[in-house]
């Protein structure tokens, strides 16, 4: 040991019994994290992955290095430091995001480019400030696999000791260095988007923007690159970050870090002005996106349909060897799948793949990161993570490029291939028998084939099964449920893994039409009915609700 190290070990006389992590990371509410050493034995079971990772692919002692930061929720910045302590403990070196923040695919940008071990970072996305979450990443700035939580999970609840650094090696050089990973950020989206070139389109153009950040991690980033970087007409809402994330509602409510409808009010009035060539949202970690401009928003697969059309832009094909892959999670709209034959015409000199995945940007961000999930995530291929400051700059690409708002360049893509419509709603309790029910009905949802509910037959039921596009193997059984009902309707479901407490059902509507200016309800309504009466014939008495379209402005509504 260094002289100048002091090192503790705290023994764990009562050690908890951890739960694996989820969606590469693990999400509690305040109260769990807080309990006595409850940090310190999950953070000690993810050194001791860190370590036998390090001696298994023998890492150069000057790259044990760990990367560090986080969305500004309540308490993550005093975490930050016993999670750096506990790293520096078991002879690891930490680099740690200027003030604790940053964004994920920041972080995930971060971990490439500074060539460390792996990353922590610190959030619970779109969940309110009284949850906290810690994931894991992986060398090459890629979410933790099923493998690796596997192994972590079990080295966790072994933990008996852990071993942590004094406070003083804090300000220790040797240990700890503080990294400008805004800095490190807004040059990879320069080298990928030239800013140099935006910027003087933009002095043509005159666009204007408006962005909501939602009082996480995203305010200082969205400056850097709009402000600073592009000198952008830019009104910026509710962009410092702040532990609370905005607090409580009117009913006492946590709000909610999420570019949903639900939660952007002030950003769908100054996008119903029709003064904002661009608006955008982003969640507590800016991984989640919701774009829109002149009085349109976007869903995000539509806007994975445009990225996908104008992906030479930002030379895509370049960084796939021979395959490029298409992903989008398995309850997301298909609306990529309608472009397959544009796809493979475009990219004649590569195999193109449309891949649908489980749930999880993991799965997209394993098949080089390109993809879409149904929450308003979109993939960055440059980036091993999902991107919300990413996708605006693109769509503001486009925008520039085009001279077409937001709205015509949709409506140009659903000319051509159709459109999908699509929502996402949810069943939320704390009952585990009615968690239990729910999945008994889902499973035995095949008897019910051929029986009318409402004004929709269900023609098929099932479950879905990931069959990894490269191996040939089922990589995930189960994934979701779906429903096939009558003139194309689909209905699939899932629980969901990154809530803190107690379950949501997530249940998801889907329907291709060729025609795209049909009030979204008059599409969507009769699913959400079918649905309920399902449950009912089945014994569940409560409806599906939270549906996301409940709020959305619809500029097609009669």
């Amino acid at each position: 040991m260094n002289s100048d190290l002091s090192v503790k070990t705290l023994t764990l006389s009562n050690p908890y019994k951890i739960k694996k992590m989820g969606t590469s990371g693990l999400r509690q509410k305040q109260e769990v994290y807080n309990q006595p050493l409850f940090l310190e034995q999950f953070v000690q079971g993810a050194a001791s992955y860190f370590s036998e990772i390090t001696e298994r692919e023998n890492i150069a002692e000057n790259n044990k290095t760990i990367l560090l930061g986080g969305d500004p929720r309540m308490s993550n910045k005093k975490r930050i430091d016993t999670i750096a302590r506990i790293l520096i403990g078991n002879g690891f070196r930490v680099m740690i995001a200027k003030k604790g923040l940053a964004s994920t695919p920041a972080m995930s940008n971060g971990i490439c480019k500074l060539k460390v071990a792996g990353g922590i970072i610190l959030t619970a996305s779109h969940n309110p400030y009284t949850d906290v979450g810690i994931k894991i990443n992986n060398a090459d700035g890629s979410p933790a696999l099923e493998e690796a939580a596997n192994r972590m999970h079990d080295l966790q609840n072994s933990v008996s000791e852990v071993k942590i650094a004094d406070q003083s090696a804090l300000n220790n050089g040797k240990y700890t260095e503080y990294v400008d990973i805004i800095k490190l950020y807004t040059e990879l989206l320069d080298k990928i988007f030239d800013f140099n070139e935006m910027k003087s389109d933009l002095k043509k153009f005159n666009l204007k923007g408006a962005f909501d950040p939602m009082f996480g991690a995203g305010g200082p980033f969205a400056e850097a690159v709009f402000i600073d970087a592009l000198g952008m007409d830019t009104r910026m809402i509710r962009s410092e970050p702040r532990e609370d994330l905005g607090g409580r509602d009117e009913k006492g409510e946590p709000l909610h870090p999420e570019p949903d409808f639900d939660y952007i009010k002030e950003l769908i009035q100054l996008n119903g002005s029709g003064g904002y060539d661009i608006v955008s949202a982003w969640d507590s970690d800016v991984d989640r996106r919701l774009n829109g401009g002149s009085g349109f928003f976007v869903e995000s697969a539509d806007e994975f349909t445009l990225f996908a059309k104008y992906s030479d832009l930002i030379n895509i094909e370049t960084l796939f060897e021979n395959t490029i892959y298409f992903c989008r999670s398995t309850v997301t709209a298909d609306t990529i799948d309608k472009m397959e034959n544009f796809l493979k015409s475009k990219f004649s000199r590569r195999e193109v793949k449309i891949v649908e995945t489980p749930t999880g940007f993991k799965w997209i961000a394993e098949l080089g990161n390109w993809g879409v999930e149904e929450s308003n995530g979109v993939g960055n291929p440059y980036i091993r993570e999902k991107d919300g400051i990413f996708a605006s700059v693109f769509l503001l690409k486009i925008l520039l490029k085009t001279g077409k708002t937001v709205k015509e360049l949709v409506e140009d893509i659903w000319k051509e291939f159709g459109r999908v419509y699509f929502t996402r709603g949810e069943i939320s309790g704390s009952d585990d028998t009615e968690k239990e029910q729910l999945a008994r009905i889902l499973n035995n949802a095949a008897e019910f084939e051929g029986k009318r509910f409402k004004t929709l037959t269900l023609e098929s039921a099932g479950s879905w099964d990931y069959i990894h596009p490269v191996t040939g193997k089922t990589a995930s059984k189960g994934a979701a449920w779906v429903l096939k009902f009558s003139s194309g309707n689909t209905i699939k479901a899932r629980f969901s893994g990154t809530g803190s407490s107690g379950y949501t059902l997530r249940v998801y509507c889907s329907k291709y039409d060729t025609r795209y200016d049909i009030p979204k309800s008059h599409i969507t309504q009769p699913m959400k009915e079918a649905f309920d009466e399902f449950l009912r014939a089945g014994g569940f008495n409560r409806k599906s609700e939270k549906y996301i379209d409940a709020n959305q402005p619809d500029i097609y509504k009669r």
